[in-house]
């Protein structure tokens, strides 16, 4: 089917921008606190912001201005979310060693020790994800070695030190740094500077942006609904239009965010969408994994341990597409009531 879009990498919730909108004092920030021209040991910093608020795109872009006197690394904690991920990656990004499995860490550390010897910059991404595992091992570490300054990104905890013990936050010392959600007026900007360069000139409505900035503060949700609609038509983008692919557009953007996860991490949200068409409300997790049992013995799909889809219901929580409380005390000790996260009123995350 023809459509509207003239660039679709332009609409891609990756695409890193030249310039981001309104975060000229988050940049300054950033640049104060790693200023490489001074003798001072480098600091570490921790980004917090609902997803969707740019931390990503702020860290990417920042990383690109160090000159070739400092080593920048950049990871994920969906894809690397243990100490032994995240080694392995390093040493592959810093010297192009690949370790493979089966070695202990504490190999792994001597490697980096000596692999470091240029001021060196690291950012951990999504580091809620590494805080589930050995998390906090991994930043005593990189806390302690020489030339070595440490970017934790979280869409979760505002402050580490809940998170850290106390001899690890401590010898972080992390300077923070919080990204207040984008309002409906800079929301339109982005998309709109986005629409101009991907889109067909005159195809897309005022009102149609202004649903979407007035929806969702999320800029991830933001692109991934505005591209819907410009697949969907020939001709404009329009209010009406926004509105009837609104829940495709969401649906978009659920995908994008699973991409990094396993099937069943879907499969598990799809329950979870289904109960809600059911129930209207919330339920508790117990209810959650006979149904998800239930869909996987119709799928002819081996289900996973009621264990191990705790966990998973953890990310779907982290990712921001559920809401959990937490209930202490009964028969199963702890027990959680989750309904999916209201992301038209503006609470959503990235």
């Amino acid at each position: 089917m023809k459509n509207v879009i003239e660039n679709s990498d332009l609409l891609d919730r990756t695409y890193l921008p030249a310039q981001l909108v309104d975060r000229e004092p988050e940049q300054e920030t950033l640049s104060d606190a790693f200023a490489v021209d001074t003798e001072t040991r480098l600091q570490n910093l921790h980004i917090y912001g609902p997803r969707g608020t740019g931390k990503t795109h702020l860290v990417k872009q920042f990383l690109t201005t160090f000159p070739s006197t400092v080593t920048t690394c950049y990871i994920s904690g969906r894809n690397h979310d243990t100490e032994y991920k995240v080694l392995e990656k390093l040493l592959q990004q810093l010297i192009g060693e690949k370790t493979g499995t089966g070695h202990h860490v504490a190999d792994l550390q001597r490697r980096l020790q000596k692999a470091v010897n240029l001021k060196t910059v690291i950012a951990l991404d999504e580091l809620d994800f590494l805080l589930l595992q050995d998390g906090d091992d991994l930043l005593y570490f990189l806390s302690r070695l020489e030339n070595t300054a440490v970017i934790t990104v979280s869409a979760n905890h505002r402050s580490l030190e809940p998170e850290l013990d106390d001899r690890t936050y401590s010898s972080l010392q992390p300077r923070v740094l919080s990204l207040n959600p984008y309002t409906p007026s800079q929301v339109q900007q982005i998309l709109v500077e986005r629409a101009r360069r991907s889109l067909q000139p005159q195809s897309l409505e005022r009102a149609a942006l202004s649903r979407i900035a007035s929806t969702t503060p999320n800029i991830a949700i933001g692109l991934a609904w505005l591209r819907v609609a410009a697949e969907e038509t020939e001709d404009a983008i329009t209010g009406e239009l926004v509105d009837e692919v609104r829940p495709t557009g969401y649906n978009e953007y659920v995908t994008e965010l699973l991409e990094d996860f396993t099937p069943h991490h879907r499969r598990l949200y799809e329950t979870i969408e289904l109960l809600d068409q059911d129930r209207h409300g919330s339920f508790l997790s117990g209810t959650v994994y006979d149904s998800y049992h239930e869909r996987c013995t119709d799928a002819n799909v081996s289900p996973l341990s009621e264990r191990r889809i705790s966990d998973f219901l953890t990310h779907l929580e982290l990712l921001g597409l559920i809401e959990a409380t937490y209930h202490y005390g009964g028969r199963k000790g702890k027990t959680r009531e989750i309904e999916l996260a209201d992301w038209n009123g503006g609470g959503s995350s990235e």
